[in-house]
């Protein structure tokens, strides 16, 4: 151990991150999807979502636990074993050097992830900071806006619980005005959403938040629009981008929005713990830090990174989560995560009773949806999935979305989808 600890302090004395900081994938498992990817060679997306023994490999870099099958991508998604096996790597080789590393290794190899990072978000690094999670980047500029008695905030109905709150506060505590906008998402057309905000902007409207990908039923909204149409009235655009995020193939300049968060450790499969925030260049130095910090300029995004001592060791296997997307590629991810959508919703919509809560639509919807029963609770068929068929997802019962939320993954097989569309079979036919 003093060997490789002296071999580890000679190495690291003279560059950044190392091996055990950028860990490689497991040689084996890499070299079968190098393999699988060659041999799908240039055919389109939407042909290699069908290709199962592609996707059979890529379900071998998992390590899942066979007692039900898990349905839920939503909340998070788990590592590949390369990805557990680089955590614990980066944890031993911090532990082995604890202070040293901090106090003279963090920052440099942050800065190489962050650089890493927004090579992979098309982004600036200077436009990027990585967080814990969506709640903390969107919170990061929801409560540091310069914000006054009187402006206004326009969102839906459908945001997440955590930034609504985050805006309800900044009206208790500066009076601003929030105004909410019910749409009924899944029967109306993007053009009227899009006509919807419009028509809900007024001379006091400074901000619309805006979920890419909302929670409840998976549906893409016309963010890059949105964002259009706002600016051209002078209004700046938060993109609550959780659940699109590596699920569907973009770069964050492609939406054109002022502010971006998203949570790492959901569809892209970091470690739990890690999150993304992206803010335009010249819209930096007009948030105010969460926590005091005065090592920064004020248009310095990492002025809103002071959070204490930092999990150093989950941060850097940001890397292997990168590496292990690019191998797949993004396009054929989104195009695999939509056929496994299209492939149980597709039978599971003929059933009687059965309420798909998400538009089928290309562009309107891709690995994530929502299907309910008439006059079922959500809880109840969610209680019957697991309890009978070992089937884990997650009951949504909100105003106008109430089902199951449906959430597989590039891991899922079309075996476990099939006990899935059996399940429900039998339980609108019995």
């Amino acid at each position: 151990m003093l060997d490789s600890r002296r071999t580890f302090l000679k190495r690291t004395g003279g560059m950044a991150l190392g091996a055990a900081a950028f860990p490689k994938l497991d040689l084996s498992r890499a070299d079968e999807i190098r393999t699988a990817s060659e041999k799908l060679g240039n055919i389109p997306p939407e042909a290699a979502a069908r290709d199962e023994d592609f996707w059979y490999h890529i379900q071998k870099a998992y390590r899942l636990s066979p007692k039900f099958i898990n349905l839920e991508s939503g909340y998070f998604s788990p590592q590949t074993y390369s990805g557990v096996e680089a955590l614990c790597k980066n944890t031993q080789m911090i532990n082995e050097i604890p202070s040293f590393y901090m106090r003279r290794m963090q920052g440099k190899e942050r800065r190489e992830v962050t650089q890493l990072l927004a090579g992979f978000a098309g982004c600036s690094p200077e436009e990027i900071l990585i967080t814990r999670n969506t709640t903390e980047s969107l919170n990061n500029v929801i409560m540091g806006m310069e914000l006054k008695k009187g402006d206004e905030a326009l969102w839906g109905s459908f945001e997440y619980p955590s930034m609504k709150e985050a805006f309800i506060q900044r009206a208790a505590r500066d009076g601003i005005v929030n105004k909410i906008i019910e749409i009924p998402l899944i029967s109306t057309s993007n053009e009227d959403i899009i006509k919807k905000y419009r028509k809900s902007i007024t001379a006091k409207t400074k901000v619309i938040l805006v979920s890419h990908m909302t929670y409840l039923s998976g549906q893409i909204l016309p963010v890059r629009e949105i964002c259009n149409m706002a600016h051209e009235m002078g209004v700046e655009v938060i993109v609550d981008a959780a659940h699109s995020w590596t699920h569907i193939d973009y770069r964050i300049p492609d939406l054109d929005c002022d502010y971006y968060g998203a949570s790492m450790h959901k569809w892209m499969g970091s470690p739990l713990g890690t999150g993304i925030l992206y803010i335009r260049r010249n819209k930096i130095k007009n948030i105010w830090p969460l926590f005091g910090d005065m090592n920064y300029d004020s248009d310095n995004i990492n002025k809103l990174g002071h959070i204490g001592t930092r999990p150093c060791a989950i941060e850097l296997t940001i890397a292997d989560a990168i590496k292990f997307n690019n191998s797949i590629g993004i396009d054929r991810k989104e195009a695999r995560l939509r056929y496994l959508k299209d492939y149980w919703a597709e039978k599971v919509s003929e059933f009687p009773g059965v309420i798909m809560n998400t538009p089928m639509d290309k562009e309107r919807s891709c690995g994530l949806a929502n299907a309910g029963i008439k006059d079922i609770s959500p809880s109840e068929l969610v209680n019957y999935l697991y309890n009978k068929h070992k089937i884990f997802t997650v009951a949504i019962n909100a105003p106008d979305i109430k089902g199951a939320r449906i959430a597989p993954n590039i891991y899922t097989t079309l075996k476990e989808l099939d006990v899935f569309i059996d399940a429900m079979r039998e339980f609108c036919y019995s």
